[in-house]
């Protein structure tokens, strides 16, 4: 658990941060009026540091606390403290002790952080023992209704009364964040004082990133006045250093925030984080037209009340997805049958996938398995499909799924399919090999009420005159847009996590066979194709030579002949057999420096280089994670290749090997200044025995370019050639950074 938001600070780049978000609120260095503070050093004892105002309270000045032990104070206290010390928990302890000032009551709260005992002083306005047990039975009471409540929206409104109840605050807002950090107001409860919020939206800046890390370490959270009237800290010589006050209730807040209260009508706020799965789901936000604190005594019952609500909507998420798995399962179970019963797994896949896709709801669906795609319903192009996974599987960020709303906003490429493709939910299922489970949607038009304009211009605080963010305006304004999708529902997400990965692995494992008899057959019918011209030229050249064998000279042809057409057969066999037994391979995989191995291929190619009169030339190629000796083969394939067909009478023949990076990949690009490959032939070239010069004097078995595709699959790579390129022919390997276990 992240414990002080200095770690957010740290972990964040400040280029992921706008203005708002920069600034360390946990470093304010003061306190809210109302409150009053002690800073201990637990090592020792002391007290090293004390909030200006604390006299009032304790009728001691500072100057007589500082460096003192806490028991010139309370030695009550300093008990009550001392059997705290060895406690390893972050938590606000109400102490058994309070001070009266001026007709005001004050608990004494504290806790220890950061290597600094904290003890603060919070006014308690309502500080009768029955009222606190009064709230204590409403609070139970309500946390009944709402885990028996019918609908989770019945229970959030539930939830909103009982806080406004417990706390007394004019409104309290119920607060779901939505995927961007924008929010909206799903339940109130309010007096006549405040003007209604429900349904209304808010924008991400509302609550600054630092702002929203804070609500995930601590659960709550007051402001008692929106005036700035706060205190300084004194400290005591030597110990002046930054307080790092994150947990500290009575800490002041920023100026940013008391104007935005200033401007929605609040004199007072209180509020309490909603959290689900460990992540920041909503708040729970109170706001009061008078200043007030909200006594340390309701703060956990508020939380209390909180963490039943996320129960519920917790228990209404796991019966969604239960009914929804439910779903899932059955259509399993009758696909599984079929299969049993056809035996034809083309066929199955070819009604499972429209199945899919209407069962997330979706537009479109695609089902990726090897170099295989099926498709269901409005989807882009295949192509764009592959790129797609390509890159999600850069922006994973750790998740096991890849889900959007507006992929066009964080895609670039994606938005010319922006009509079949706005929101994406991409699910790698692991089986044989990786399958990809990519749902679409279109986008839907969409009209959301606005508190106030998101794009309102920046405005300057007349008290402070510092900068806001905030708009001062929160007026309904009606936005109607249409670049989003619907929402993937949380059940929606965890089924397609869910989704039968044991009727997948059977799918697979069809395929996989499938394709591996497709393989042999296609390997059986080429090695019997490509291997009978040869042999053909073979015989047909022994049948001359005895029919010529009075004639030396014929002899002599023919027999060169024959020796021509056993070279070619030599190259065949040690083709095939090479692509054979690569198809079968799983090398040793070794950090190497590509610039050195495309170096040892030009020394190999060295006498075939002077020959062409070519000149290569290696840029500055990237380590990898790689088989050497197989991406040696691949560099004198390429480069083998363009010395053979890329000459030109009119023109020195120029190679060059460079590279690029893209996300998590390594693109090494190979291009010469020949005559290029024509788009039409650019897949084609990469077919075993595929040759688009079928000139003799051009040396090779036309395997070349199937053998690199195979080395370049065996480091779950690709190899193309690049139809882009109008200067010559330009070849991309693309290797991954990280080789996966």
């Amino acid at each position: 658990m992240n414990l002080s938001l200095s770690r957010f600070f740290e972990s964040t780049p400040a280029t992921n941060l706008d203005t708002c978000d920069r600034e360390p609120v946990h470093m304010i260095g003061m306190i809210q009026k109302g409150t009053g503070l002690l800073v201990l050093d637990p090592a020792d004892g002391r007290i090293v540091g004390v909030s200006e105002n604390l006299h009032e309270i304790l009728g001691k000045p500072a100057d007589a606390l500082l460096g003192a032990g806490i028991g010139v104070l309370s030695e009550d206290i300093a008990e009550q403290l001392a059997e705290l010390a060895d406690s390893p928990h972050i938590s606000h302890e109400i102490l058994d002790a309070q001070f009266e000032a001026d007709g005001a009551i004050y608990d004494v709260v504290t806790h220890a952080h950061a290597g600094r005992r904290f003890v603060e002083f919070i006014r308690n306005e309502a500080p009768s023992a029955s009222l606190v047990r009064k709230r204590m039975r409403r609070c139970g009471s309500a946390c009944s209704q709402i885990m028996g409540a019918l609908t989770f929206e019945e229970a959030m409104q539930v939830a909103a009364n009982a806080v406004r109840d417990l706390t007394g605050m004019s409104r309290v807002k119920v607060y779901r964040f939505l995927p961007d950090w924008s929010g909206a107001t799903i339940a109130e409860s309010r007096d006549d004082r405040m003007v209604p919020m429900l349904g209304m939206h808010f924008p991400d800046t509302d609550i600054p990133k630092q702002v929203r890390e804070l609500m995930t370490i601590v659960p709550y959270r007051f402001v008692g006045s929106v005036q700035d009237e706060n205190v300084p800290i004194r400290a005591l010589a030597g110990h002046a250093g930054e307080l790092d006050m994150t947990w500290s209730m009575g800490r002041a807040v920023s100026v940013m925030h008391t104007a935005y209260l200033r401007n929605i009508g609040a004199s007072s706020s209180f509020s309490c984080s909603l959290m689900d799965k460990g992540k920041l789901w909503g708040l729970i936000a109170c706001h009061h037209v008078e200043e007030a604190i909200v006594p340390s005594d309701s703060w956990a019952l508020a939380q209390e009340i909180g963490t039943a609500l996320m129960l519920r909507y917790d228990q209404a998420q796991r019966t969604e997805t239960a009914d929804m798995i439910s779903q899932l399962r059955r259509i399993e179970s009758n696909f599984a049958a079929e299969l049993r019963q056809t035996g034809d797994v083309e066929d199955v896949i070819k009604t499972l996938v429209p199945v899919l896709q209407k069962f997330l709801r979706a537009d479109g669906f695609a089902f990726q398995y090897g170099l295989n795609l099926h498709t269901s319903g409005e989807t882009p192009p295949p192509e764009f499909i592959r790129d797609l996974i390509r890159w999600t599987k850069d922006n994973l960020t750790g998740e096991d799924q890849f889900q959007t709303i507006s992929l066009q906003s964080i895609y670039p490429d994606s938005v010319p399919y922006k009509d079949v493709a706005c929101g994406v939910l991409v699910q790698p299922i692991v089986v044989h090999r990786v399958c990809q489970l990519i749902w679409f949607r279109g986008p839907i038009t969409q009209k959301v009420t606005w508190a106030g304009r998101p794009d309102a211009k920046m405005v300057a605080d007349e008290k402070t005159g510092v900068t806001l963010g905030p708009r001062t305006s929160f007026d309904k304004w009606v936005n109607e847009h249409n670049d989003q999708s619907l929402p993937w529902e949380e059940a929606e997400l965890q089924a397609a996590r869910e989704i039968f990965q044991e009727f997948l692995d059977i799918i697979s494992s069809q395929l996989l066979l499938k394709e591996e008899n497709s393989s042999l057959r296609r390997f059986a019918h080429m090695a019997a194709h490509d291997l009978k011209a040869p042999l053909r030229g073979i015989s047909s050249a022994l049948q001359w030579m005895e029919e010529d064998e009075a004639d030396p000279a014929s002899v002599e042809e023919h027999r060169h002949l024959a020796a021509q057409q056993a070279k070619k057969l030599q190259r065949l066999t040690e083709s095939l057999l090479e692509l054979a037994v690569l198809q079968e391979q799983k090398p040793k995989m070794v950090t190497v420096d590509l610039g050195e191995l495309a170096q040892q291929a030009v020394e190999l190619l060295g006498h075939d280089i002077a020959a062409a009169g070519a000149d290569v030339q290696i840029g500055g190629l990237p380590s990898c994670v790689a088989a050497p000796d197989l991406l040696i083969r691949v560099f004198l394939n390429l480069i083998g290749n363009a010395l053979k067909y890329g000459r030109s009478a009119d023109r020195a023949l120029r190679i060059a090997v460079t590279s690029e990076e893209d996300g998590s990949w390594h693109r090494i690009l190979i291009e010469d200044n020949g005559p290029g490959i024509p788009p039409q032939y650019a897949e084609q070239i990469f077919e075993p025995s595929q040759r688009l010069v079928t000139d003799d004097k051009a040396e090779g078995s036309g395997f070349g370019l199937s053998i690199c595709a195979e080395i370049a699959k065996l480091h779950l790579g690709r190899i193309y050639a690049d139809k882009t390129f109008e200067a010559g022919a330009r070849f991309v390997l693309e290797l991954p950074k990280a080789q996966p276990q």
